[in-house]
């Protein structure tokens, strides 16, 4: 079952090109999403509230367009088969009759108590299911064992970056990773981006951004005050 909401895009959802960000564009799907979950089944501040919430483990997204200030858009997001202890999600972003972007997500249901993981069967959740959708930007991906990733940069987790879990934002990531793209124009947008979400980034902590780049992609790593990996990504640019 496809869950429908309208937007219409505002001037502060455009970048320094006019166009929406990528970032814009995870919050247009994501709010969707949250629609979807509290028109059919628990809202994502019932499931927090009775102590369980989703969290982000994969994200991909495929830019076929870009979208403009005051365009009206359609976001279709849907549930599509899951399994063990990994819910799959899909969103597809319209203007008129053109799709302007499509992405596909991995999220894991926690118990906030205990730290554990949900398993589907065990959800007691259900948002109907859709086919799974299919996109060039890869939900798994591999840093090219033959690039060389250095420091391109360090970002403090502050108030702005944070949500109800304490923790970064998985939509926060985008623009932190495009801020460390080189090279970046009109003429060069993101068309394609894949963010693997491995730990999380907690208040008043500091991440270490580390790109490689090849010929069609840049790679990005993250990393923890601690040293352990925050997220991965690839980002392409066309």
């Amino acid at each position: 079952m496809k869950w429908i909401e309208n937007y219409r895009v505002s001037s502060q959802d455009v970048d320094l090109f006019r166009a929406v960000s990528p970032t814009a564009m995870m919050r247009f799907m994501q709010d969707a999403a949250n629609c979807h979950m509290e028109g059919a089944g628990a809202s994502y501040d019932e499931l927090f509230d009775s102590g369980r919430a989703f969290v982000i483990s994969r994200f991909a997204a495929t830019f076929h367009a870009a979208l403009r200030s005051h365009d009206e858009i359609v976001v279709e997001t849907w549930a599509a088969p899951s399994r063990a202890a990994s819910f799959n999600r899909c969103y597809r972003v319209i203007r008129g009759d053109a799709v302007i972007a499509e992405a596909t997500s991995v999220w894991a249901l926690i118990d906030l108590a205990s730290g554990s993981l949900v398993r589907v069967e065990d959800a007691g959740v259900d948002y109907g299911c859709d086919e799974a959708l299919m996109i060039d930007a890869p939900l798994r991906f591999r840093v090219p064992a033959d690039t060389e990733a250095r420091e391109v940069g360090r970002h403090a987790v502050a108030y702005a970056d944070v949500d109800v879990n304490r923790h970064m934002n998985n939509t926060k990531y985008a623009d932190l990773l495009c801020s460390f793209l080189p090279d970046v124009s009109d003429a060069r947008r993101v068309c394609a981006l894949s963010i693997a979400f491995l730990s999380e980034a907690p208040l008043g902590d500091e991440l270490t951004i580390l790109r490689a780049d090849t010929d069609d992609a840049c790679f990005f790593r993250t990393l923890r005050s601690d040293g352990k990996v925050n997220v991965e990504a690839k980002i392409a640019l066309g």
